[in-house]
């Protein structure tokens, strides 16, 4: 399948993200390829068609593969939590790529057009929405991912539970996070945050919140560097991203666990690509070297 929303490469799905599929241990196997099955899967959350409607503008479709076999697939990898394990494994492997010097949290908003869990109405997007607080690197590369929370709270609400299911999360894969640096916007300025990141050793460089004061606040002056905290704009980058996804951009699905792994799927998907480069980049330095000594 050739259209321009599947960017994922056929030698790429079979190479990165076909092993880490598991296959049946009785039964009869698939007759198609499973790699036209994941390409569908991410046209889907590209344009966030309906299911029955998949095959509409993708050409070259024989009658046998219909969207049933599609969507069968996809609930039951989501069911075995496939593109979870996908997320922590392409972490464990990228670890030591990974910047975490400088941490960056932020949240972001789903429109919810039904009824589904954890949805609340959001003043500042005018709309019923769901949050998702989202850890990345200092490149803006996702690392961590919280629970799915109704919009009409605030920034920090549970905001404790969730920082600390994240750092398990990256311990979980390896990942150290102790004498790093994270940053924040004014919304998550509270006691709770900064306790727990000083617990982990972790300096939160977190921008104050006036909260409508008049003077400045009395006491110590707090941490905050400025030239750190313009880079944690690399976040929107990323959200940006994943608003393209307009399965995504829209929620239609009820469950919070089906939203979450949409997120860890289209994360996946991003380690499978720098996973790519970096053996296509490694690949021409050698050929280089092989010809500059060929020619010696």
């Amino acid at each position: 399948m050739n259209n321009k929303y599947a960017k994922v490469t056929k030698n790429q799905i079979e190479t990165f993200i076909l092993p880490l599929i598991p296959k049946n241990k009785r039964g009869f196997s698939c007759t198609f390829g499973m790699s036209e099955i994941v390409q569908f899967i991410i046209y889907k959350l590209k344009t966030g068609v309906q299911w029955d409607c998949l095959f509409v503008d993708i050409e070259n479709v024989t009658p046998p593969f219909s969207w049933q076999l599609v969507y069968y697939y996809y609930r039951k990898w989501s069911k075995l939590g496939v593109f979870k394990g996908m997320f922590e494994m392409y972490l464990y492997l990228q670890k030591d790529k990974l910047d975490t010097e400088n941490l960056n949290l932020d949240g972001t908003h789903s429109y919810a057009k039904k009824s589904c869990e954890s949805v609340g109405y959001q003043h500042r997007k005018k709309g019923k929405t769901s949050n998702v607080l989202i850890m990345t690197d200092g490149r803006g590369i996702p690392i961590a991912i919280g629970s799915v929370q109704s919009g009409n709270h605030n920034d920090l609400y549970q905001i404790v539970p969730e920082f600390s299911a994240m750092i398990k999360s990256l311990n979980r894969c390896g990942i150290v996070v102790e004498n790093s640096m994270l940053n924040a916007d004014k919304g998550f300025d509270g006691r709770k945050l900064r306790r727990a990141c000083r617990r982990r050793n972790i300096e939160p460089n977190i921008k104050e919140n006036n909260r409508n004061r008049k003077k400045p606040k009395r006491g110590k002056k707090r941490f905050f560097n400025e030239n750190v905290y313009k880079r944690r704009f690399v976040n929107e980058r990323t959200f940006a991203w994943l608003d393209s996804f307009k399965t995504l951009l829209i929620r239609f699905d009820k469950l919070d666990i089906i939203l979450i792994k949409i997120i860890c799927d289209l994360f996946s998907e991003i380690y499978g690509n720098c996973v790519a480069r970096r053996q296509s980049t490694l690949l021409n330095h050698r050929n280089q070297i092989l010809y500059i000594e060929n020619a010696l």
